[in-house]
């Protein structure tokens, strides 16, 4: 039966060690004061926070991108181009990624020219003076500067001004090096001229006068390239498509100055479009470009034939050819003017392939521009083209390595392997062709030779003065068709919608920072307070300490605020000599009052107060005239008693080993009526087998006939083993534990104590408990008066308290 109960005693033991997720959240919530500082603070950082930044205003406008990106070439000859250019805006995505690009960041800071910031000095925060500004600053960024905070100009005429540096971090700046920290507190601020350069080691600006401001004051922040990049094409800047199934783009920008970011961004909706008809122009340029070489070259020849014609007219008086000579020349004319085309497009196929193999992808001129029908060759350039301006869009944001730069340079070199492979077939038909010409004009020239002399030298110079004049009428046509290719061209994107400043800042911002603030400021103690609780391994909660115990929790011992251990017998009406009253009552319903008890007092280890709680219950009983006895037995650690100035050192080591036989030698009275005591006597080398002789059962026999109360102090049961045995000779156990000191591992050895070692007769005490643990139907144990607190807060600071004795 007893198993049984002890195993059931165990199990609920079990129950309750688990893990209360609603205990724990009470725990961490009786901290509520230290939880509702923490979220004040925080909410006045954030408030703090939200005055002392600058608002953040947020501007948006509306772009569109075409499907077309190409360059808009007019053939005028009629011949087809092959087939239709797709670029890789059809991804609106690779768009939007490219217009947030630094490059053409860099493009729209270079025209806006925002290297310096001006403000107007605030309370808790600056004003930006965009467009406003009284001074204006020019900044030499090939001398070193100074960055970092603001830089106060302060000027009380119109004549000069003086520098300061009100901020706290200031850096050197020198393109190409790391910025480094400098000191600027021993600076010495001089009178500057307006108008003239200030060079220094440190900075080389000038800053002049704008409106007529007799006295000012105002603050710049110089900023660099790297600096604006990081505000204009970062987080700040977001570009999404409006909708799935539209290529219409929306653009938002979060700026401190909404007029500026809305500058900004219409400025980078133009730089992009300008940048866009740009790269269309590229080609139908490259095309003007071949032609006008072209021209040059046969314009000097023509003009060469043409005087010399003139010139034999002039000198012969032949001005017609005879009908023989008329027929071998418009034969050999054909002939020739044909096969100049064919040259000149080899010549085009040699500079193509010369293109190819140095990879200069920006000069190559499309076939159709000029004339030449090859539908395959005209598509495999036209690939080459978006396949390269794809490629180029990718390295605006990515590197060589990555993935989709690395597919597209493989498709170009496919393609260009496909295109040389053409361009060999191509040029091998030519060339074929070419010596089929030249064989034919060989034979027509061996009529030419019947032909008189006159009419041979009059045919040779209106040949080479008409093959001139025909392809020079041919590449004028083509430079015409590319020029009006080129001025025809427009940029495929529009603005859809300008960005407008606005006047209203984004509030959901600052609201976000006081939700965080407020979360904040809770989750932070929670967190460090639920950390404690988890880590604490200290008694100090006497109701979880309730909870926890198989054993009842018969008295908690508060707080001695006097000095040394007779807390009970010097002052009788402290709250500590309450608590040891209401133990002494809670003692009565376990042992009937009128019986003869026996009381065992033991902890797990020393320091828990054991000693003390011996001592006070001893006298709680001595002043409720019951005739007690106080039995030091702890002789491995002999208590010296001081405090009761005792005369005899013989005690209980001395009689447990026969070295003295008459108890009444070792009892020793006190100077309070009613109360004896045993002390522990010389430390002996034997003291466990003493205590578990027979000899002392005969003690305990003997005090028992003479005393109504025998208080044990025993040594620590979780040292001493031998302690159980001195458990034996009790009626009841108290068992100290320390408020604060014992851990909570020691509950578990009280419960085995009971559990398994079958000491049924045995409870719980805490001593030194915090005055907020005791009350009495909502009455402090504080109610009493302490005599000697004054004394006892002198000696806290100096001294342990006597109730860890």
């Amino acid at each position: 039966m007893r198993s049984i109960q002890n195993d059931n005693q165990l199990l609920y033991m079990e129950d309750k060690n688990q893990f209360d997720p609603i205990k724990f959240i009470k725990k961490v919530l009786s901290y509520w004061p230290f939880i509702l500082a923490s979220m004040v603070i925080t909410l006045g950082l954030a408030h703090y926070y939200n005055q002392s930044t600058p608002s953040v205003y947020q501007v948006g406008g509306k772009f569109m991108i075409t499907d077309n990106l190409n360059s808009n070439l007019i053939d005028l000859t009629g011949m087809p181009q092959g087939s239709s250019y797709q670029p890789p805006g059809q991804n609106i995505s690779n768009q939007s990624i490219l217009m947030k690009s630094k490059p053409v960041a860099e493009k729209v800071l270079e025209l806006m020219d925002l290297s310096v910031d001006y403000f107007e000095p605030g309370v808790l925060a600056d004003t930006e003076l965009y467009k406003s500004s009284p001074i204006f600053v020019q900044v030499d960024w090939n001398h070193p500067q100074i960055l970092g905070d603001k830089i106060k100009v302060s000027w009380t005429d119109q004549e000069s001004f003086s520098i300061s540096f009100p901020g706290e971090s200031y850096f050197k700046f020198l393109p190409g090096l790391p910025s480094e920290k400098i000191e600027l507190d021993n600076f010495e601020s001089k009178k500057f001229k307006f108008g003239e350069w200030i060079d220094f080691p440190l900075a080389k600006i000038q800053i002049g006068l704008i409106e007529n401001a007799s006295e000012g004051e105002i603050l710049i922040q110089l900023n660099t390239k790297q600096s604006l990049l990081g505000k204009y094409a970062g987080e700040n800047l977001q570009i999404w498509p409006i909708d799935q199934t539209s290529s219409i783009l929306g653009l938002t920008l979060n700026t401190s100055h909404p007029v500026k970011g809305a500058e900004y961004l219409n400025n980078l909706m133009e730089v992009y479009m300008g940048m866009e008809l740009e790269e269309k122009n590229r080609v139908s340029k490259n095309t003007v470009d071949f032609i006008d070489k072209q021209i040059s070259g046969v314009a000097d020849s023509l003009n060469y034939f043409e005087t010399s014609l003139e010139s034999f007219r002039s000198k012969n008086k032949t001005y017609n050819i005879e009908a023989e000579g008329s027929s071998v020349y418009k034969a050999i004319t054909e002939l020739e003017r044909q096969l100049s085309q064919e040259k000149w497009k080899r010549q085009y196929f040699t500079n193509l392939q010369t293109y190819l193999v140095r990879e200069s992808y920006d000069q190559i001129i499309i076939p159709s521009g000029i004339g030449i029908e090859d539908p395959v060759l005209n598509d495999l350039i036209q690939n080459l083209i978006t396949l390269q301006e794809e490629r180029s869009y990718y390295l605006n944001t990515l590197t060589e390595a990555s993935p989709l730069v690395s597919g597209v340079t493989r498709k170009i070199e496919d393609n260009t392997t496909l295109l040389l492979e053409a361009l060999r077939n191509i040029n091998n038909n030519t060339q074929n062709l070419i010596e089929d010409l030249e064989n034919r004009i060989q034979t027509a020239e061996k009529q030419f030779t019947r032909l008189p002399t006159t009419q041979q030298d009059l045919i040779k110079i209106e040949r080479g003065f008409t093959l001139n004049e025909s392809i020079y009428t041919f590449l004028l046509q083509r430079r015409a068709e590319s020029a009006l290719a080129m001025a025809s061209n427009t940029s495929s994107s529009r603005i859809v919608e300008f960005a407008q400043p606005s006047d209203q800042p984004i509030i959901v911002k600052k609201i976000a920072i006081y939700i965080i603030a407020f979360f904040m400021g809770i989750i932070i103690p929670v967190a460090i307070f639920s950390t404690i609780i988890l880590m604490e391994k200290k008694i100090n909660d006497p109701a979880e300490l309730d909870e926890e115990l198989a054993v009842p929790l018969l008295g908690k011992i508060c707080k001695s605020k006097t000095v040394g251990s007779l807390a009970v017998l010097e002052q009788p009406r402290s709250a500590v000599s309450e608590t040891f009253r209401s133990l002494k009552t809670n003692i009565s319903f376990v042992i009937p009052k009128d019986k003869q008890i026996t009381v065992a007092i033991s902890s797990t280890l020393s320091g828990e107060g054991k000693t003390f709680t011996a001592i006070n219950l001893a006298s709680i009983y001595s002043l409720n005239s019951k005739n007690t006895i106080l039995v030091s037995c702890d002789m491995f650690k002999p208590s010296t008693l001081k405090d009761f100035e005792l005369k005899s050192k013989i005690g209980l080591s001395n009689f447990l080993s026969e070295q003295v036989n008459n108890v009444d030698e070792i009892i020793q009275p006190t100077k309070f009526p009613l109360f004896s005591i045993i002390s522990s006597g010389e430390t002996p080398p034997n003291p466990s087998d003493l205590l578990a002789s027979k000899r002392f059962g005969l003690l305990m026999e003997d005090l028992k006939s003479k005393y109504d109360v025998i208080i044990l102090d025993t040594p620590p049961v979780g040292l001493i083993s031998q302690s159980f045995e001195l458990l034996k000779q009790a009626d009841l156990t108290l068992y100290v534990l320390r408020y604060n000191f014992s851990k909570k591992e020691y509950i578990n050895d009280l419960n085995e104590i009971k559990m398994k070692k079958g000491v049924n007769n045995i409870f719980a005490v805490l001593n030194d408990v915090s005055d907020k643990h005791l009350t009495h139907k909502g009455f402090s144990y504080g109610y009493y008066q302490e005599a000697g607190s004054k004394q006892h807060k002198f000696k806290k600071l100096f001294g342990r308290n006597n109730a860890a004795l």
